[in-house]
């Protein structure tokens, strides 16, 4: 929201009454007030307090409209609908941990941004809770002056007490509250004067019956003076130094001191009973309409962190001054000559103004006085304007030639001025530029040439004798002895008494000039009507500046250099500094406008000037401003940066069901966790900066999602739209109008939860059903292919038992037929050989023996062919029956015995033959060799487990012999090729053999069995 400027054109007469008795300075020009009223969205126009917060907000309390909050761009106000007891507010402070307290005609609130309580210090009578002084001593209790006389207070428990003040009765009221250094409360009463209160203690230090006035006003600065106002001027006191009354320091004695701000000696703002004033050694200025400020009472006056001093009034509002920067003089200030087409100061410092049709104006001494026709001018058309080294001083007219003014004849001959035309050798009588170089030398620019005076003679250059151009746009001495002329085909220099070109590229010179400059390194700087600034470097090198590098125009009328070597730079829309380094190199470019107190936004052509005091004038339509350089501040106060609110898609949000905390003031969240939906964010901030708010600058980045800052913006806001899940910090920077950025960004730190399924917890799981899966299928894979090769596996074992039972059929009946043919053969041959030799009955005998043999061997082998027989009950039997036969016709007992088969136990293929093999040939050596008379064959089971054994009573085994017989390896090795363990030993005493095979039940795949 823009401010309005407001400039009153008269002194009120009570004012001026009070300036004429008191001896102020009435300053006949206006400073940089802005002025913000009802328009502007203040609650109210009278303004009665002030104060800051810790968001540099300016919080207002006003008589009738509640309280006003500004950030320099906008107000917000506050009134009993926001829960305030009254909307007549007294006095606003804003205490150390960033409370408001507010005294009201209702009696006390407190305000933490978003909770209201009141204080009513007397609940039994509503109408006296009026509360007009408030004041946070440095342990955070809250001191105000009670309604009907005393002291109150609430601590920080908020317990509201009162303290009888010795003394104080009736209507004696406390109208100021302050404290020192040490701690001690000081106050004044309205009847008693000053008191101070230490050690529980009250001692009415001035009496203003001994003062023999009034006290009114209490400021205490920081080496603990007391600057009081009084009716009787500004009072200072000192306890250390104070004796009696008269030891009292009383400055702008006799005048009516409602209150006083003191930032040092040297400088004090002053309410006044006529209006402000400021305090100077030796000056005083006023300040009212005339001075851009206002007739109206001034109710208190302010000053910011940054400097800026606000002005509450009676009745018109909020003023705030800048600076002192900028000064205007108009009509309203005695100047009449208007417009001004030039200035310049004499050896007086007095300013002369011309104009165009109005003559000559001359200020000196805050006064302003007229030159016209009757003063002998020759034209009232005043065109350019020059003071040489012996103080006279050279006007240009349009169309009558040079007008000259010396100030030590003038009043003499009564002739004031002198004329030169073109009749005493001027070039032409129309004069554009005039320009005095530093060997006193006059130059006249005119349409037709340009004329150089020595005082007696003239030199005269047109294009005929090497000028570029007869229309002369700017004429200027870059160095001593060195002058430069600039028309729009092109430069001249004249140096040694010779005019010379200036070889510059041609290309330059088809844009339309108005103006040109070179600097002492030798820089040009070229003003183009329309097509902004350039710069042509000593190499050559050229540099366009426009707007889009921050100029506020294109439209370029004038160019100079101050006195620290910037370059200012007079356009269509005001006024623009472009700050060099030490090489004239482009360090920023900063803009002068309406805010910064050039509120005429444009500069006139050719109506430049500066003082000798380093000060730069510019004419204007409706009057001049001086740029005073040296009173313009920069602000090094860094903005107070802050984040002023989250949004999500554009819509407000409850940020409690999100955050860990929102704080009061601002309703900003902190420990922000979003679920991944809810990843579209706004983020506001604002950097707060009373100087010129409207040209903060912003840098902002996402730490999370970029590294780099964002390009300077004035927007006040950042989006970011469709954010991954994770963990962000938004981050801000401001910058105020001098460049000044924060050290430091303003953070706010977020997350964005992301759904389950981008959760560790769930990667995990996904990984562990991935690899489950993964397991599953290779398990199953496995089987698959186990069930393939157990599949092929039975088919090759069926087939093989099918082999193995055709094979011992067919063995069977082919060799047993066979063995059964010798068998009767052999008996035939037998009974047909009666007289057979003894040699050939024992052949026949052998061939008997072996054929039964051959018989037997070949039944177990036809035996252990038949898969019936890979059971590990046929096992048993058939090992049983052996033994049964082979100790029927001997000594020895032959004892079996096994456990119950509850079912049929396969044994791989091969194993029974091994098996039999293995106590086939026990038994055997058992019959040859033990001398036993008892034999024990058993078979016990357990699980999957097996033993077979079989136990002798018999002479045992030589231990040494075990394992070296060539029966009892066979039988070790053939335990081995089935996987089982063969154990044989002796008893103990000696006596007995044992032979334990131990074996597992390894059954193969039949079609019985079932597929994995």
């Amino acid at each position: 929201m823009a401010p309005r400027m407001r400039l009153n054109i008269f002194i009120s007469p009570i004012l001026y009454f009070g300036l004429l008795i008191t001896g102020f300075t009435a300053n006949g020009q206006a400073y940089n007030f802005v002025n913000y009223g009802i328009g502007e969205g203040l609650a109210h126009e009278n303004v009665v307090d002030i104060c800051e917060d810790q968001f540099g907000n300016i919080w207002l309390a006003t008589a009738g409209g509640g309280l006003s909050k500004f950030n320099g761009l906008e107000f917000s106000n506050f009134t009993i609908k926001d829960g305030l007891p009254s909307n007549y507010i007294r006095k606003v402070i804003c205490d150390r941990k960033g409370n408001l307290w507010i005294a009201s005609a209702k009696g006390i609130t407190r305000f933490d941004g978003k909770t209201v309580i009141n204080f009513v210090p007397d609940s039994l009578d509503e109408s006296n809770n009026s509360i007009n002084a408030l004041h946070e001593s440095h342990d955070g209790t809250i001191w105000f002056a009670g309604a009907q006389g005393g002291l109150g207070k609430i601590d920080t428990l908020q317990n509201l007490t009162f303290e009888e003040v010795p003394g104080l009765f009736g209507n004696d009221k406390i109208i100021a509250i302050d404290e020192d250094s040490q701690g001690n409360i000081w106050f004044i009463s309205a009847i008693h004067g000053l008191f101070k209160h230490y050690n529980g203690q009250y001692l009415n230090i001035i009496s203003n019956a001994d003062f023999k006035g009034y006290l009114l006003s209490l400021y205490i600065d920081k080496t603990d003076n007391l600057w009081m106002g009084s009716n009787k001027g500004l009072v200072r006191f000192k306890e250390q130094d104070y004796q009696s009354i008269g030891d009292l320091k009383i400055t702008l004695d006799q005048t009516f001191i409602k209150s006083a701000k003191v930032y040092d000696e040297n400088e004090i703002w002053i309410i006044s009973a006529s209006g402000a004033l400021k305090y100077e050694p030796e000056k005083t200025y006023s300040f009212g309409a005339s001075q851009g400020l206002t007739n109206s009472g001034i109710n208190v006056i302010y000053n910011d962190r940054e400097g800026n001093i606000w002005f509450g009034s009676d009745s018109d509002g909020l003023y705030k001054l800048i600076n002192e920067s900028f000064v205007f003089y108009g009509k309203q200030h005695g100047l009449n000559v208007l417009p001004v087409t030039s200035i310049v100061e004499d050896k007086n410092q007095n300013f002369w103004f011309g104009s165009f049709g109005s003559g000559l104006e001359r200020l000196g001494n805050g006064n302003f006085e007229n030159y016209g026709l009757s003063e002998h001018l020759s034209s009232m058309y005043i065109s350019a304007s020059a003071c040489d080294s012996s103080g006279n001083l050279w006007f240009g007219t349009r169309g009558s030639g040079l007008m000259k003014y010396d100030p030590t004849t003038a009043q003499s001959d009564g002739n004031d001025f002198k004329y030169i035309t073109s009749k005493d050798g001027l070039i032409y009588d129309f004069i554009r530029q005039l320009f005095i170089d530093s060997e006193n030398n006059l130059w006249v620019g005119t349409p037709s040439g340009i004329s150089k005076y020595d005082g007696v003679n003239f030199e005269n250059y047109n294009t005929s004798n090497g000028l570029m151009d007869n229309i002369i746009w700017d004429i200027s001495e870059p160095t001593p002895g060195q002058v430069l002329i600039v028309t729009r085909a092109g430069f001249n220099i004249y140096q040694n008494n010779k005019l010379s070109k200036v070889d510059l590229n041609p290309e330059i010179f088809k844009k339309r000039i108005n103006t040109a400059k070179r600097d002492r390194e030798g820089n040009y700087w070229i003003g183009y009507s329309g097509h902004g600034l350039l710069k042509i470097n000593q190499n050559g090198d050229q540099e366009f500046i426009t707007v889009d590098q921050g100029l506020t125009s294109d439209l370029i009328y004038n160019l100079l250099f101050d006195k620290d070597q910037n370059l200012l730079v007079g356009s269509e829309r005001g006024l623009d500094k472009i700050i060099l380094d030490s090489q004239r190199n482009i360090k920023r470019i900063k803009n002068f406008g309406q805010t910064e107190g050039f509120k005429n936004l444009q500069t006139a052509y050719n109506v430049t000037f500066q003082d000798t005091n380093g000060c730069v004038w510019f004419g204007v339509d409706d009057g001049v401003f001086r740029y005073d350089p040296g009173k313009e501040k920069l602000n090094q106060t860094e903005p107070l940066t802050y984040i002023s609110g989250v949004k999500l898609f554009y819509n407000e949000v409850d940020w409690s069901q999100y955050a860990e905390h929102v704080t009061s003031w601002l309703n900003i969240p902190s420990g922000i966790q979003l679920p991944h939906s809810e990843n579209n964010l706004i983020f506001e901030y604002f950097g707060a900066s009373m100087r010129n708010p409207q040209d903060v600058k912003y840098r902002f980045r996402l730490v999370g999602l970029e590294n780099q800052w964002s390009p300077v913006t004035s927007r006040r806001e950042a989006i970011y739209t469709n954010l991954s899940p994770g963990i962000y910090t938004f981050e801000v920077l401001a910058a105020n109008s001098d460049g000044i950025w924060n050290k430091e960004p303003t953070q706010l730190e977020f997350e964005i939860i992301p759904p389950f399924w981008q959760r560790p917890w769930f990667y995990a799981v996904l990984t562990i059903l991935i690899l489950g899966a993964l397991k599953l299928y290779n398990d199953y894979k496995v089987r698959s292919n186990l069930n393939k090769i157990l599949t092929v596996e039975r088919i090759r074992s069926e087939e093989l038992l099918k082999v193995r039972k055709r094979m011992a059929r067919d063995f069977h009946d082919n060799m047993g037929n066979q063995l059964a043919s010798i068998t009767v053969f052999t008996n035939l041959i037998n009974l047909k050989l009666k007289d057979k030799s003894r040699e050939i009955d024992e052949l026949l005998k052998n061939i008997q023996k072996h054929t039964k043999s051959l018989f037997t061997g070949t039944k177990d082998f036809i035996w252990s062919m038949d898969p019936d027989s890979d059971n590990l009950a046929e096992i048993f039997t058939y090992i049983k029956d052996f033994g049964e036969e082979l100790f029927d016709k001997t000594d020895l007992i032959f004892y079996s015995k096994s456990d119950d088969f509850k079912k049929e136990y396969p044994l791989p293929s091969g194993w029974s033959r091994q098996l039999v093999l293995i106590f086939k040939e026990a038994m055997t050596n058992v019959l040859k060799h033990s001398c036993a008379s008892e034999v024990y064959f058993e078979l016990n089971l357990k699980d999957s487990e097996f033993v077979i054994s079989l136990i002798d009573n018999g002479k045992g085994l030589d231990n040494e012999l075990v394992g070296k017989g060539m029966g009892l390896k066979n039988m070790q090795s053939r335990a081995k090729q089935i996987n089982g363990e063969l154990d044989i030993s002796t008893g103990v005493d000696g006596k007995g053999t044992k032979i334990i095979y131990k074996g597992t039940i390894q059954s193969e795949p039949n079609k019985k069995d079932k597929l994995i």
